[in-house]
């Protein structure tokens, strides 16, 4: 039997916090200082100076989305559900702490100041469904609302990274960050599930540089037993989930059965309606979804993206059993096993 793999390496780069108003010195290329742009007032852009100057302050940028038909209706929407939907409405961020473990700088008339209502992160928090329930929700890279885009965000990037090695040479390698949230919430055995996202995609890196990402940003979903975020062979390590470095890794578990997975195709704004299907044999407990940026393989060269993605909505749908959805999996001597489905 073939060994499953995980197919994404779980990365981290443990960075340092800096709670003070001081410049912006990192540099992402090894080369050039980096200046900081505070965009819709808590999602950070770095920008690359080229021009000799010096980094500034940080400097806030307002984008303030087009109210939409579909985004001004969206919260009407959301309740209209059938009798096997549950909603999940993230445009009514909570107006207490969530007591998450993380928090997030706002600024605001050029003040800045610490927060964690509204903030996702080790700690679960119960948030309220269409059944007037509540369901438990997690956070890494710090997921929060955005009070200007009147939604639940994560964030996506890849930058170069300049390394030196011992012979001086200089080599190119991924400077990732991704984001994730998990619901807890119970998928039954032999039942079909639909999950449908609303999501729309911001391209941060066309907004400040005027130039458009290298790459476009993957949506996973995944089927867990539990709804902590970190890898099984990783929850002993001492990680900290409030930090952007690093890209979480998916549970190689059953990979092909509970992993569905749908990647941005066009670039500017972009609203997409993903829809996700699956069929569990065995219960479930949660639901994952995590964003990805495009990465190198190791031969081509760095794909510069970076992305915010907004997620104003999550309906789950209960369906008749679908066994069609599922594939199976070879495990004689020899035979490998088929190749993942990918957003069905």
């Amino acid at each position: 039997m073939r060994k499953f793999y995980y197919y994404l390496l779980f990365t981290f780069i443990i960075t340092g916090c800096d709670n003070k108003e001081e410049l912006s010195s990192k540099s992402q290329s090894g080369k050039n200082p980096t200046q900081t742009y505070i965009i819709n007032g808590d999602i950070i852009y770095e920008a690359e100076i080229t021009d000799g100057s010096k980094p500034k302050k940080p400097i806030l940028v307002y984008d303030i989305p087009e109210k939409t038909k579909d985004n001004a209706n969206s919260k009407n929407k959301t309740y209209k559900t059938s009798e096997h939907t549950v909603s999940i409405n993230f445009g009514y961020p909570p107006t207490h702490p969530s007591n998450s473990g993380c928090t997030v700088k706002r600024y605001n008339n050029g003040n800045s100041y610490y927060t964690d209502s509204g903030v996702y992160g080790i700690n679960p928090y119960p948030y309220p469904t269409s059944e007037g329930k509540s369901c438990l929700v997690r956070g890494f890279g710090t997921p929060h609302h955005n009070l200007y885009y009147g939604s639940l965000i994560l964030f996506v990037s890849n930058k170069e990274e300049k390394r030196t090695d011992i012979r001086s040479r200089v080599t190119s390698h991924n400077d990732n960050q991704g984001s994730a949230i998990s619901i807890e919430y119970p998928f039954k055995a032999n039942v079909s599930y639909e999950i449908n996202l609303t999501v729309i995609f911001y391209d941060n890196r066309y907004l400040i540089d005027k130039k458009f990402s290298d790459g476009f940003p993957t949506v996973y979903a995944q089927l867990k037993d539990d709804g902590i975020i970190t890898p099984p062979y990783l929850r002993n390590i001492n990680l900290d989930p409030c930090v952007k470095d690093g890209v979480i890794g998916l549970d190689a578990t059953d990979y092909v059965n509970n992993t569905r997975s749908f990647t941005l195709d066009s670039r500017g704004q972009i609203e997409r309606y993903i829809n996700f299907k699956f069929s569990p044999t065995k219960e479930k407990k949660a639901l994952l979804i995590s964003l990805h940026p495009k990465i190198s393989d190791g031969l081509s060269a760095i794909p510069i993206n970076d992305y915010t993605m907004a997620l104003p909505i999550i309906k789950i749908t209960e369906k008749p059993f679908d066994p069609s959805l599922n594939v199976e999996i070879k495990t004689s001597e020899g035979e490998g096993r088929r190749d993942i489905i990918r957003g069905r």
